[in-house]
């Protein structure tokens, strides 16, 4: 790795630590050059690939890390240290400053993404094509499978199939090119702009899941407020809502399950004050869906 990056950027390597191991590896490393950087080796270990790099080529950069170099074999970028506060670390005074700016830079954020069409749906093979047939397909299949990791809590044993039952009809066929993992810990305010840190979790299906997947974090909170008085969904889409929120939230209880935590009943969104499973109670409750 240290001569991979002294390869890229022609510089010293002073020090390298890896600091984060899960789908990816994440390493911390100091150079003569360029000062402090960060090293992402992509590894697509998970059910996913991980995209951030195509997004450069289709967002505004002011919204994206500063990227310094990058390479095919082995899978790899390098970015900028970047100083500021991940949303969830905003006190209530500098949210309530920054709230719109927030909402209104996710919002452009999904708009932008989401005006790409991809062929097929679901989660993306390293050609950025789909890998399943049908949208509904790719519901059924991974909302099952977190369904069966699920099953021993009583609130979340046999949800899906309850709310697919009662709402298959909204779950509409679209192709747009969605990102779903926009928690207030990969957004960050620096230097009073938007970053989105980690958005390389992308899928193609309907805007408004990846939307779904944004109010999973925020729901309850004045960002949620916020974010639904600007865009005016109509009934339908704000049942859309509740329900791809439902399945964000049980996917990243289902991931946290295998990752060995058992009291999943008192985990919270990030910069969220309410727990997924208080937060999923109140989304059931208000689709009517008995449990």
């Amino acid at each position: 790795m240290k001569e991979k990056i002294i390869e890229l950027l022609n510089c010293n390597v002073l020090d390298l630590d890896l600091i984060s191991k899960s789908n990816n590896n994440v390493y911390k490393v100091n150079t003569d050059k360029y000062g402090t950087l960060y090293v992402k080796e992509y590894l697509n270990n998970s059910s996913h690939i991980d995209n951030e790099l195509y997004l450069y080529d289709l967002l505004d950069k002011k919204y994206l890390k500063e990227l310094i170099g990058s390479s095919i074999n082995p899978k790899l970028a390098i970015f900028r240290e970047l100083k500021g506060k991940t949303i969830d670390e905003l006190n209530s005074i500098e949210l309530d400053k920054y709230k719109d700016k927030i909402i209104d830079s996710v919002i452009n954020f999904y708009e932008i993404i989401g005006s790409k069409k991809i062929n097929n749906y679901g989660l993306l093979d390293d050609k950025l094509n789909g890998k399943y047939n049908s949208f509904k397909e790719f519901i059924i299949d991974r909302q099952t499978n977190t369904q069966n990791i699920l099953k021993d809590y009583n609130l979340l044993n046999n949800l899906f199939t309850k709310i697919y039952e009662k709402y298959n009809s909204l779950i509409i066929e679209d192709n747009s090119l969605v990102p779903i993992d926009t928690n207030l810990k990969n957004i960050m305010l620096v230097d009073n702009d938007i970053k989105f840190i980690d958005p390389g979790e992308l899928i193609s299906g309907p805007k408004l899941i990846g939307y779904g997947d944004f109010v999973c974090h925020i729901y309850k909170t004045s960002l949620y407020d916020c974010f639904i008085n600007k865009m005016n969904f109509n009934d339908d889409d704000l049942k859309r809502l509740r329900i791809y929120a439902i399945f964000s939230s049980l996917n990243i209880l289902a991931f946290l399950k295998k990752l060995g935590i058992n009291d999943l009943e008192n985990v919270k969104p990030y910069g969220n004050n309410y727990t997924f499973f208080e937060l999923i109670k109140e989304h059931i409750n208000e689709l009517e869906i008995r449990w």
